[in-house]
């Protein structure tokens, strides 16, 4: 636009300047040529004419300029309207692109959910095949006993839900208590009805008869002197159901002597507070229930953990009470010259022992029989009389 003006520019001065040029060679020749004022006249005419035509080649070039410069705007104003016609059609393609991922992702939560959901029920309905043909498994090689049959438990016994260590413990029986047995496997498991259901308990736990301790008489306590002395009895006392030992060799000797006494016995020879801890507290936490009587004989093989059977005592006695349960330690008894233990350390472990315990009764035997008398028969243990005598000491204080 700029060089069209230049140019028509230069054209109007060309024309100004060839006017011009004519008027003073008309001037100049008025004087002289009077006969040449119509030739000027028609000069001027032209210059007139020049002067229009360029000024309407001015105006043309301001209307083309004003036609360009529109023409740009509409070009700019379609070029916005294209780009945001671009801008909404990407923004509905990103949110039809989001809305396909999300319903993709719901569907596949979904069928993974249902994936899970029939794996689980799959299992279960496995898994409760596998009981039921367990269940029809435990019945199917049973003998019947008609009319039922009285039988007794030795001693304290896990009920099953079939005849076989591999099914699950429902129940527990005490020594003595009774059960209608009404029939039998073939591996040697009686069937009987516990608490409306149909269980198992093994053969080896099982007596005919209840369990009876022989009656024994009065005599009068001799005192104890360095050799063993001669060894009265203590009077009979039939143990109350429910009685559970738990302890080391003492406790072996008592079980043996007495035939088990009607009572539940944990106990092994040599144990210590490890035995105590890790074996026998997890197996009386199956046995202990409203009205058993906990009694507790360990000590002699490892004096130094007074205060570690202490706590631990303390600690179950206190669980077992929240079960309806009643928990006794039993003092360490006399012993004599042994490579093991010393008589020192007995009365060190008894005198600590007892003023650190909490909610358990102590009972006292070593006195006892430091009163009655007893005989040794290697500086630890003693002869069956005594052992027998301690037993029913134990059982008459509870």
């Amino acid at each position: 636009m700029k060089k069209r003006l230049l140019i028509i520019g230069v054209v109007l001065t060309m024309a100004l300047v060839s006017a011009c040029s004519g008027s003073v060679k008309q001037d100049a020749n008025n004087a002289g040529n009077t006969g040449n004022t119509e030739a000027a006249v028609t000069e001027d005419v032209g210059l007139e004419e020049a002067d229009k035509k360029a000024k309407e080649a001015v105006a043309e070039a301001e209307k083309e300029d004003e036609a360009a410069k529109e023409a740009a705007l509409v070009a700019e104003f379609e070029k916005a309207q294209e780009a945001e016609a671009a801008a909404e059609t990407e923004a509905k393609e990103l949110e039809e692109a989001k809305n396909a991922e999300e319903k993709v992702t719901g569907e596949e939560a979904k069928n993974a959910e249902a994936k899970v959901s029939g794996e689980e029920a799959k299992n279960a309905e496995e898994e409760a095949k596998a009981a039921a043909e367990k269940a029809a498994k435990a019945f199917a090689n049973i003998t019947e006993i008609s009319p039922a049959k009285k039988m007794y438990a030795k001693s304290g016994v896990n009920v099953r839900k079939g005849p076989n260590t591999e099914y699950d413990v429902i129940g527990h029986l005490s020594t003595n208590q009774e059960i209608n047995v009404i029939g039998r496997d073939k591996a040697g498991w009686y069937l009987f009805e516990y608490k409306g259901e149909k269980v198992f308990v093994s053969d080896k736990y099982l007596l005919e008869q209840p369990i009876v301790i022989a009656a024994t008489t009065d005599t009068s306590a001799a005192a104890v002197t360095p050799t063993p002395a001669a060894q009265p009895v203590a009077p009979q006392v039939v143990a109350p159901a429910g009685v559970l030992f738990i302890g080391d060799s003492r406790c072996v000797q008592m079980r043996d002597v007495s035939g088990g006494g009607g009572c539940s016995w944990i106990c092994r020879n040599g144990a210590g507070y490890k035995w105590f801890s890790e074996t026998a507290i997890p197996q009386a936490d199956e046995i202990v229930g409203k009205g058993t009587k906990v009694v507790i004989c360990l000590g002699v093989n490892d004096p130094g953990n007074v205060s570690n059977y202490a706590a631990l005592a303390n600690q179950k006695a206190l669980e077992w009470a929240a079960r309806g349960a009643k928990t006794y330690y039993v003092s360490v008894n006399p012993v004599w010259e042994n490579p093991y233990t010393s008589e020192e350390q007995v009365t060190n472990f008894n005198a600590s022992i007892v003023g650190q315990l909490a909610g358990i009764k102590w009972i006292d035997t070593h006195t006892y029989l430091s009163g009655v008398g007893y005989k040794l028969v290697d500086g630890l243990h003693y002869d069956d009389t005594t052992n027998f005598v301690v037993f029913q000491a134990i059982i008459g204080s509870l």
